[in-house]
C-alpha cells in the first residue's frame, strides 16, 4: 500500500503523514528522507529541484506550457522516485506522488487543504512569523507547487479529478484527517 498526500501549505500535512506512518508501521517519506535515500544513489545533485518541488528551470518550465519541454528531463526524476520506492509500503508526503504511483493498484492518493485564515496561523505558530510573513510563505510554497505540479507532470495540482480523497484539515483537525483517510484505505484496500 502507498498512501501519496499532496497539500496546500499549512495544512499539517506531515502531522497527517505521521500519524498514518504510526497506525499503519510503514515508512513515512518527506523532502528530507527522499533526499537522503537520492544522494545515498548518487542521484541528488542532478535531482535536488525535483525533491525541493522546485521546477527544474523557469525557461524550460514556460517551454513545458506550451509542450516543447524535453520529457527526458521531466520523466527521469519521476523514474528515478518510482524505483527509490518500488513495491514497498509507504507514506509520500508531494513530489508528484499521486502522478508517479499512479499505476500501483494499492495506492491512495489524497490532497489536503484548508482555509487560508487558519493555515496562517499554523505557518505563523510553526515559523515563528508574521501573519504577513506566513501569508507570504504559504503563497509562494502553493505557488511553486502548482508550477511543480504542471511541470513534471502536465496536471492541474489540487484537481479533485487526480486524488482519492480531497480534505479539508483546518476543519478536520490532524487526527480526525488522518482517521477519515484510513478508513477509506481499509475499505477500499482491506485492513492491514
Amino acid at each position: 500500500m502507498i498512501i501519496t498526500i499532496a497539500r496546500q501549505c499549512g495544512c499539517g500535512a506531515v502531522r497527517v503523514g505521521r500519524l498514518l506512518a504510526q497506525y499503519y508501521g510503514i515508512p513515512f517519506y518527506t523532502r528530507k528522507n527522499l533526499m537522503e535515500m537520492a544522494s545515498q544513489r548518487g542521484v541528488l545533485d542532478e535531482m535536488e529541484s525535483f525533491f525541493d518541488e522546485r521546477p527544474m528551470d523557469e525557461l524550460l518550465f514556460a517551454m513545458s506550457s506550451f509542450g516543447d519541454s524535453p520529457r527526458s528531463l521531466t520523466e527521469r526524476p519521476l523514474r528515478v522516485l518510482s524505483d527509490m520506492i518500488g513495491d514497498e509500503n509507504c507514506i509520500i508526503i508531494g513530489r508528484c506522488g499521486n502522478y508517479i504511483f499512479r499505476e500501483r493498484e494499492d495506492l491512495v492518493s489524497v490532497f489536503l487543504k484548508g482555509n487560508i485564515d487558519d493555515r496562517i496561523k499554523d505557518i505563523q505558530e510553526e515559523q515563528h512569523v508574521s501573519a504577513f510573513d506566513a501569508k507570504e510563505f504559504i503563497e509562494h510554497a502553493d505557488d511553486c507547487r502548482v508550477a511543480y505540479h504542471k511541470y513534471y507532470t502536465g496536471l492541474t495540482w489540487g484537481n479533485a479529478d487526480d486524488y482519492d480523497l480531497c480534505l479539508d484539515t483546518t476543519r478536520l483537525g490532524e487526527e480526525r484527517t488522518a482517521h477519515m483517510i484510513v478508513e477509506y484505505v481499509d475499505s477500499v484496500i482491506g485492513k492491514r
